[in-house]
């Protein structure tokens, strides 16, 4: 509660950090609201309440008389502080007054993403198409299997050569996970979640086959050992239609993000701009 009870009062002062210019009061909603409680004159309106609610106790019961009261002495310690932090004029030291707008900014940032992901209307028809879409990619098998992924096409034919000769793959994998770029056991990974030509490659064997030769991938070079497969069972469609509604925000919320980007003009002082950030392989197998 520490922690929120501070980042609470950073947003609740965030409103008066004007440096003396603009609304002084220390909670800023129209004053024609509902007021649930009152401190030391500043109303907390209902709206307020609601609010925290929704943000930070969205499990509360506020039919509860015990719960309610929790939360209206919460925000009777938020105003009570916002207060006591005006009187000492915290916002005057710059540090602070900074902390506070870096809160101030993350919430508003948050929930204007939030608006953006939920301004267009997500039907069944465009749910149930996704997933389809999801099924189709999963395939009809998942695999466990051990792999060593080699940055170098050399090493990864000496390891095959190895498993050719009849040495077991968990000795070979051992003797070379040292060298190996990657050297991992996946389990339960569907076919539309590895590399294509990994998946390709898996398809034609039966458990128990192994690599004879390595095979190319983005991700270099890749011998491996086929220990199960597993026929997939997709989940219903009703047990999953929230996550794949969220997915869906998601990304409709990243995709207005991105546009914002490209329609920004954003500049740095000379010789600080920031270098461009590599994008990160993902890990072969591994969920996407």
């Amino acid at each position: 509660m520490r922690k929120t009870l501070a980042a609470s009062l950073c947003l609740a002062l965030a409103a008066c950090s004007g440096g003396g210019a603009g609304d002084q009061r220390l909670v800023q909603l129209p004053a024609n609201l509902p007021v649930a409680e009152t401190v030391n004159g500043t109303a907390v309106p209902q709206e307020l309440v609601d609010a925290f609610v929704r943000v930070k106790a969205a499990k509360a019961d506020m039919s509860n008389p015990e719960q309610r009261a929790e939360i209206l002495r919460v925000l009777g310690d938020y105003v009570l502080l916002a207060e006591q932090a005006q009187r000492d004029k915290l916002l005057a030291d710059p540090k602070f007054a900074a902390e506070v707008e870096v809160a101030r900014l993350s919430a508003v940032a948050n929930g204007a993403m939030i608006r953006l992901q939920q301004q267009t209307p997500i039907s069944d028809d465009a749910l149930r198409a996704e997933y389809d879409a999801k099924i189709a990619r999963m395939g009809k098998s998942e695999y466990d299997f051990g792999n060593l992924l080699f940055a170098s096409e050399d090493d990864a034919l000496k390891a095959a050569g190895e498993l050719t000769t009849g040495k077991a793959f968990a000795q070979v994998y051992d003797e070379w996970k040292g060298k190996a770029a990657q050297s991992k056991v996946f389990s339960h990974v569907p076919a539309g979640q590895l590399p294509e030509p990994l998946a390709q490659a898996i398809a034609q064997m039966k458990v128990g086959d192994f690599s004879r030769t390595p095979v190319k991938t983005q991700f270099g070079w890749h011998v491996f050992h086929l220990d199960a497969i597993n026929a997939i069972t997709p989940p219903e469609f009703d047990k999953v239609k929230d996550e794949i509604r969220s997915g869906l925000q998601k990304k409709i919320g990243e995709e207005r993000l991105a546009k914002l980007k490209q329609q920004a003009k954003i500049e740095y002082p000379a010789g600080s701009a920031p270098a461009a950030k590599p994008a990160a392989a993902p890990v072969p197998g591994s969920k996407q």
